[in-house]
This record gives C-alpha cells, structure tokens and sequence, in this order.
C-alpha cells in the first residue's frame, strides 16, 4: 500500500516518495507534501533549467541555483501566497486538518520540521482548536513542561492531532465549541480526568 500525501502541486491526495529525496528541510518538505507524480515532472523541468542557464553542477552556487528554482517549481504558489500576504489581507493555506483553505498562521509556531509543516498546512482556526486540545492532554498526562519527556510526548500528540490517520474532521464539520460556548467546559471536565473528548488515556 503506498504512503499517501495531499500533493501541494497537483491539489490533490496522491501516492507519495518513499523517502526524502535528500537531507535537508527542503528534502523533507518535498517528502511530506509532494507526489511521486509531481517529483518524476521535475526530471525535465531540471534538466532544461541547467542547459538554459549552463549550470555547473559541481558548483555549490549552481546547486544552490537548482535547489532554489526546485523550491519554487514545487511550492511557488505557496510562497507567492506568503510573500503577498502583508498587503493582501491574511496568508491562506490549505489546512489539511479542516480539509478546506482558511487563513494561516503569520509565522511558525515553533522552530524545526514540525512547526514549518504546521505554519505550511494547519490554518489558524485549526490551531486554536489544539490550544484548547493541549489543556486536556497536559492535564491527563500530569505533563510536566519542564520535563524533556513531557515535552517530546506533548509534541507527538499534537503531530497526531494535526497529521495522523484520524486527523482529518469529517467534511462540512463546523467547530461546535465556537457556537456554545463550550471551549472552557472542556478545560474543565480535563481537570476531572473525566472525559475530554479526544484527550489520549491516562497511562
């Protein structure tokens, strides 16, 4: 069975690479949001811009040159998105939490893969959603945020509640909290260890 991926190029859920193409955040990034389809449409794209611009590949500022238009062929209407967004009204991306495009967060939340691909692919209403998600695990888990340990489970949880099987909500899902109120009841109920919703079990 291959590994799927919502292949920002092509818009769409397809089968993905089996490992990043190279080391590197650029490797990576290609590794989570592009297709296998989308990379094999690359080959060519490369191989005229080296002839076009008599690229030397022994050169780092010729790689440098490649790696750079390989960004941009993979993710360029991403980035024009981002660098348009100060004048243009919020950055808009598409959020694969909510499955639809929502406005995006202003900058990473984190340094690191983890918070580039949040800031890439999970809107600011989707990242509201774990604030009030992270309560709950914190309180269940006795999470010490001090603790090496309790950070390292805090952010697989949130990988999870971002990108994991069950990630997505179910299409035309409309945040319920937001319309009762309930934001602050979940808290609570969290702090009795009682349910919480999707808040992991206590070990």
């Amino acid at each position: 069975m291959p590994r799927m991926v919502f292949c920002v190029k092509l818009k769409r859920n397809l089968p993905g690479l089996e490992k990043p193409p190279f080391p590197g955040p650029l490797g990576q990034r290609i590794f989570e949001d592009i297709s296998k389809q989308a990379y094999d449409m690359w080959a060519p794209q490369s191989t005229q811009i080296i002839s076009e611009r008599q690229l030397n590949m022994g050169d780092p500022q010729g790689r440098k040159q490649l790696r750079q238009e390989m960004e941009k062929f993979f993710f360029g209407d991403q980035a024009a998105r981002s660098a348009g967004a100060s004048g243009q009204g919020p950055r808009i991306v598409f959020c694969v939490k909510l499955q639809r495009e929502l406005p995006g967060l202003d900058k990473p939340p984190f340094p690191g893969p983890l918070g580039q691909r949040i800031y890439e692919q999970i809107s600011k209403q989707a990242y509201d959603m774990w604030e009030a998600q992270r309560t709950l695990i914190i309180n269940h888990y006795n999470l010490n945020m001090a603790d090496p340990e309790s950070r390292k489970i805090l952010r697989e949880q949130m990988e999870d509640f971002f990108f994991g099987d069950d990630a997505k909500m179910p299409e035309g899902w409309v945040p319920e909290e937001a319309a009762v109120g309930a934001g602050a009841g979940a808290g609570s109920k969290g702090k009795g260890g009682g349910g919480g919703g999707g808040a992991p079990r206590k070990k």
